[in-house]
């Protein structure tokens, strides 16, 4: 049994002080007034940090100069690694488009690397509009099909979420198909309209990818004012949203209108790449696209356009809170909380509470990441 005193905890009634988190065999066993500690116990002091559920990133495309589409394992315990430095204990692997036998050789080898901290694979693509594709090779995209819902589930439970652009042929039957299995099936980098999005959504598509980032908005066709994907997105009473709250992507108006219409569906991703972590000028792809860290995030090189964040999802954690605001157990929820809820592992993960599994990032004053635990062991330990 290991006994934590000291931090403060973030805990579903908020931030409680004078009390210890008791764990045991893996899992969170009490949280107990401080007073109430047995002598003998194996206990740590850790005054001064604060204690939170270890971070779940559903958007995860590399770190550390690493990628999840390199198909090699040795590269994706490398991307693993350097997130579990940032307090991410839970994470898919995201994938963008690719042509058939690349996409193949890539799932081959994270079949190899998915366990505790790899959930699963969330592809971002191939199934996107091309006038929307961002980062991704306009040439892999393409309109999914029922055989390929098949061979998907074919891969015994790899691919977890699904990203696809609502207007293309095929769309309704593949989420039906998907969802059906389990899979979080999401709209992103699409032309849709209310009609498309809503005959996804009847099929079982649940879920956002990046909010504003490639993804339709208002129109005006003679004096009808016609909403795109965004505001059809934010008028809804159940769909879960993505932001990549890194202080690039999205200006702080932006955010507050997510966080306003959505709530507690609202979720903050990383949308990390290869360039994470890496000094400016680093260069990385995704896919074929050769991409740059610039000014402190991802940009297409040659291009005026994001590739992707660099920016772990501790950053994100500490933007919401320090630069916008947010209560701290409100940017946990957001990065940690509400994430195990949308991969269907809230019974398990993302709170501090008796039963659950001890998967913790301890925070230093100025939020970085100072440990992570997962199952009660330590993944990352830079406390000394």
């Amino acid at each position: 049994m290991t006994t934590f005193i000291g931090a403060r905890l973030v805990v579903d009634e908020g931030v409680v002080d004078d009390h210890a988190l008791v764990i045991r065999d893996g899992l969170i066993e009490a949280i107990i007034p401080a007073n109430a500690v047995a002598a003998g116990d194996e206990v740590h002091d850790l005054t001064g940090y604060t204690i939170v559920p270890g971070l779940i990133d559903l958007h995860v495309h590399g770190g550390g100069g690493y990628s999840f589409d390199d198909p090699d394992p040795a590269a994706h315990q490398q991307v693993i690694d350097f997130h579990a430095r940032h307090g991410v204990t839970t994470m898919q692997a995201s994938l963008v488009s690719a042509l058939p036998a690349d996409l193949d050789r890539q799932l081959d080898a994270l079949a190899l690397s998915t366990g505790d901290a790899l959930h699963g694979v969330h592809l971002e693509g191939p199934y996107l509009a091309v006038s929307q594709c961002g980062a991704h090779n306009p040439a892999a995209l393409r309109p999914p099909t029922p055989d390929e819902a098949d061979r998907l589930l074919g891969r015994n439970g790899l691919i977890t979420m699904v990203t696809v652009a609502p207007e293309l042929p095929g769309v309704p039957e593949f989420t039906r198909r998907l969802t059906s299995a389990g899979v979080v099936v999401a709209a992103g980098h699409s032309e849709a309209r209310a009609p498309e999005l809503n005959a996804a959504v009847d099929n079982g598509l649940t879920h956002l990818t990046h909010l504003w980032s490639c993804q339709s908005a208002l129109v005006r066709e003679g004096p009808w004012r016609l909403p795109g994907l965004i505001e059809e997105s934010l008028a809804s009473t159940h769909l879960v949203g993505e932001i990549i709250a890194d202080g690039h992507h999205l200006p702080a108006t932006l955010i507050e209108i997510a966080r306003r219409c959505l709530g507690d569906r609202l979720v903050a991703v990383s949308d990390a790449t290869a360039g994470a972590g890496m000094p400016e000028g680093f260069r990385y792809r995704l896919g074929v696209i050769d991409c740059e860290v610039a000014s402190g995030v991802g940009m297409v090189v040659g291009a005026n356009a994001f590739g992707g964040s660099t920016t772990p999802l501790d950053g994100m954690l500490a933007h919401l809170h320090q630069a916008l605001g947010w209560p701290l157990p409100e940017a946990v929820a957001a990065t940690s909380t509400r994430p195990a809820r949308v991969l269907n592992l809230a019974d398990r993960k993302g709170r501090l509470t008796p039963g659950h599994d001890a998967d913790l990032a301890v925070l230093s004053p100025d939020l970085t990441v100072g440990a992570t635990m997962r199952a009660g062991r330590w993944i990352h330990n830079a406390l000394g």
